[in-house]
């Protein structure tokens, strides 16, 4: 298209101002359903996700897949819901869940404050352990907690590990959006060692070839992260946690979530009992 010559009016310039800060600012920009949380319409699973490799998975064409993908299409179909997917960096993804512009996330660890906007499903669906890497050409010592102490230790930001290091506010921390920024930065010897989730941070290291650079510490936390599906507490499908939770426990005693982590975590350990239903 060519270029304009028109002159624009100073009314005009302002008007246009504001019509663009509206679009940033607006809290559900770019989702399906604009209206007031509860107003939201009935018959769809509104779902926001980060890409958190293996359980969200984005192609280069665009296509998602994954551990989580896989599960959402499953629990929509069988509650006769339209499943929409709403890709969000992961604070945004809170947020949204939080505001109730979302009805569902997943890969959600729990935190009493997050209990406070969201339902957990329980079971959980899987779990995550909390582990240490450090750049082989840059070797570090991590064989206890307090070796950490005099490390610039890089983390997601808003993710949730295992106390004290998460409120541990004497440690250098630097936090990223993800963690293949943090495994970049790691290999860029930019940060001593990083925490991250096992599933993610193995899945990124292989995709990437790091396998030469990044090595794993040897200690750890002893800590595991269940990994849930949280239900906005301002959803219409409040109502229907229930039957969620049932379905959940359905998709478990059926195999279906071994066999989506058989297709996307081959490499997980054995599987331990996850939470029982309540």
């Amino acid at each position: 298209m060519a270029p304009s010559n028109r002159k624009l009016w100073p009314g005009t310039l302002l008007a246009i101002a504001f019509a663009v800060c509206l679009s940033i600012l607006s809290p559900h920009k770019g989702y399906a359903h604009k209206s007031s949380p509860v107003a939201r319409e009935t018959g769809y699973l509104v779902a926001a996700f980060s890409v958190w490799e293996p359980f969200v998975i984005e192609e280069e064409d665009g296509r998602q897949h994954g551990i989580d993908i896989g599960l959402l299409t499953e629990i929509a179909k069988r509650l006769g819901l339209e499943l929409h997917l709403h890709p969000c960096p992961w604070r945004r993804c809170l947020k949204t869940l939080e505001d109730g512009y979302i009805d569902v996330l997943t890969s959600f660890a729990y935190t009493d404050e997050r209990a406070e906007f969201a339902h957990y499903i329980k079971p959980s669906y899987s779990e995550v352990t909390p582990v240490f890497y450090y750049n082989r050409n840059n070797p570090v010592e991590i064989a206890d907690y307090i070796d950490l102490r005099h490390l610039t230790v890089g983390a997601v930001v808003d993710s949730r590990y295992f106390e004290p290091f998460d409120s541990d506010t004497s440690l250098d921390k630097f936090e990223a959006g993800s963690e293949i920024i943090l495994l970049r930065m790691l290999s860029a010897k930019r940060l001593d060692a990083i925490v991250g989730s096992d599933s993610n941070a193995d899945f990124e290291i292989r995709k990437n070839h790091m396998e030469d650079v990044i090595a794993k510490a040897p200690y750890r936390s002893g800590h595991r992260n269940e990994i849930h599906m949280a239900v906005s507490r301002k959803s219409p499908l409040m109502t229907r946690t229930e039957q969620i939770a049932e379905i959940m426990q359905d998709l478990l005693d059926e195999g279906f979530i071994d066999r989506l982590h058989e297709q996307y975590w081959p490499d997980r350990g054995p599987r331990v009992e996850l939470t029982p239903r309540n």
